[in-house]
Order: structure tokens, then C-alpha cells, then sequence
């Protein structure tokens, strides 16, 4: 499958995360000609994200946005923005996140905070930004779930971690809800003739930042394994692929989910397998009611 880096002239596109995979999918469409807003809580490393891209491709049109994605304050007030200075958006991606912080944290609004970065604000920024999205012709909703994706059990109630809280677990949901959402988003927009594409992806095995922010059991035996084995990571670059697929090919299938093609952890981007769990259309809609009622937002 074709990735069409030479043809984003025109475009515009949001990449949530600064670092990272985030970084890479900024700079390989700022480069190809997109105008692109990268959008992090750091400014520093935002900046210097921006300045890094500057270097590389001296023409490329690219800046930093504020966005707390803990914050709905932040959200809005990051939404308000864009609305003032844009009239479309054609690339949305959704790829910020954390992975099992040391204990359980939570938003202002009582929803755990995994849940709540990697998948809830993403349902908010979507939801807020979805009328700059439908006036593009060809608008492409990416949203970055993970091969961890598949929790021991599914139950909401882990969003806000009312009965009990397990790190891994509630990461897993995060991210299953981002791929449940893609899908949705998917179904909603051909059946509502939104005509907005809505995509999974997921990086395989990545070698980020993201593995060394926590220091519990799970990830700290990650570390061992990755120290031992360091082949089975491929790079941020290499991670970032499936996304630019889905963000830029012809051929990315709105509704479909894309990864790595060798045992989901590493080389180019293909078709992965969607999990059982997120072909549930019960799940679904359960998942997309409770974001709209955590977020006060529905997406149409």
C-alpha cells in the first residue's frame, strides 16, 4: 500500500504529541508540503520539536499549539484557537498519550487519567473540531490505539476506576477505546453521509520515551525484555508509518485498522486484526455514550 508523502500540498493537519511518533508524523508531513500543527502540554519541547523540523525542511510551514489533553479547559480553549484562524482541517491525528503512570491519577472531572489522554480528550477534540473536518473533501481521522489493546476485561467502570484501578488494564482500555472509536466514528460517518474518513492504526513496538516515564512491575520488566532483545523495537520513524498511511494514501480504508506487518511489532504498515471485542457494535455504543456523557460533546 502506497504512501503519498508527495502529495500534501495544501492540506492541513493536526498531530497531537510532540515527541516521539508524534514528532516523526509532523515532520514527514510538514516535509511533504502539509501545513501542520503539532499540538503538546510542553512548549519547550514543542518549540524545539518545531525548531528540529525548521532544520530539516527550512520551508516547511509547521508550528506549535498549546494542549493539555488532562485539561477540557485546555481542549476548548486550544479548540477556540484553531476555529479563529482555520476554515478546514484535513488530517487529524490522534496520537498523544501515556502509558501506566505510577498510581492512579485522575482529571478534575473523576476519569482516570489513561483513559482519559489517550482516549476521552481525543473523542473531545474530535467532537469540537468534526465541522473544520467535514468541510474537507478527503478529511482523515487517525487515531493511535496500540497492540496492548486487548484488556482482561472490559468494563467501563475502568475509565474512572470506580472498582479498583490496575494500571496495565486501564491502559489497554485506552487504548481499545481508541480503536472501538475509529470504528464507530467509521460506521457514524458513512451511514450519516459525513463523508470523513475514520481510521485505527497502531505502531507496533516502538523505541519512545514512552516505556521509561513509570516504573511499576509491568513496565519495568518491558525494559528488562527490550534491553535484552533491543531488535524487537523498531524506530519512531518506522513506528510512525501506519499513521502516514492512513493519513495520506488512496487506497487507507475508513473503518479498517493498520499496523506493522511482522507479528504486529515491526516493518511496513498492512492490515492488522481487528480485536473481537471492538467489532461489538454494543460495546461501541456503550463506549460512545458514556463519551458524550463524560465530555458534554457528541460528535455530528
Amino acid at each position: 500500500m502506497v504512501i503519498n508523502l508527495s502529495c500534501q500540498n495544501g492540506k492541513t493537519a493536526i498531530v497531537t504529541g510532540t515527541g516521539g511518533i508524534g514528532f516523526e508524523i509532523a515532520k514527514a508531513l510538514s516535509g511533504a508540503g502539509a501545513d501542520v500543527i503539532l499540538a503538546g502540554r510542553s512548549a519547550q519541547s514543542g518549540e524545539k520539536a518545531v525548531s528540529d523540523i525548521l532544520t530539516n525542511f527550512p520551508d516547511a510551514s509547521i508550528r506549535f499549539e498549546s494542549l493539555d489533553l488532562a485539561d477540557f479547559d485546555s481542549i476548548n480553549a486550544f479548540c477556540e484557537r484553531i476555529h479563529s484562524g482555520l476554515s478546514v482541517i484535513d488530517i487529524l491525528i490522534c496520537n498523544a498519550g501515556i502509558m501506566m503512570p505510577d498510581g492512579l491519577q485522575k482529571t478534575s472531572e473523576g476519569v482516570e487519567l489513561q483513559f482519559a489522554v489517550n482516549y476521552l480528550s481525543h473523542f473531545l477534540l474530535t467532537a469540537k473540531l468534526f465541522p473544520l473536518l467535514r468541510a474537507s473533501p478527503d478529511a482523515r481521522i487517525v487515531t493511535v490505539s496500540s497492540i496492548a489493546n486487548r484488556p482482561i476485561r472490559f468494563t467501563l467502570a475502568d475509565a474512572t476506576a470506580s472498582k479498583g484501578y490496575s494500571a496495565s488494564v486501564s491502559y489497554a482500555l485506552s487504548k481499545l477505546s481508541c480503536l472501538i472509536f475509529a470504528i464507530e466514528l467509521a460506521e457514524r460517518s458513512a451511514g450519516n453521509d459525513w463523508d470523513v474518513k475514520a481510521i485505527g492504526v497502531h505502531p507496533g513496538l516502538a523505541r519512545t520515551r514512552l516505556f521509561s516515564r513509570s516504573h511499576g512491575f509491568t513496565m519495568t520488566l518491558l525494559r528488562i525484555i527490550f534491553f535484552v532483545f533491543p531488535f524487537i523495537r523498531q524506530s519512531a520513524k518506522h513506528a510512525a508509518l501506519p499513521a502516514l498511511l492512513a493519513a495520506t494514501s488512496p487506497d487507507a480504508v475508513s473503518g479498517a485498522y493498520y499496523g506493522p506487518w511482522f507479528l504486529g511489532v515491526m516493518g511496513p504498515p498492512r492490515r492488522a486484526l481487528i480485536p473481537e471485542r471492538a467489532k461489538n457494535p454494543l460495546l461501541r455504543k456503550e463506549l460512545w455514550n458514556l463519551s458524550v456523557s463524560l465530555t458534554g460533546h457528541d460528535i455530528k
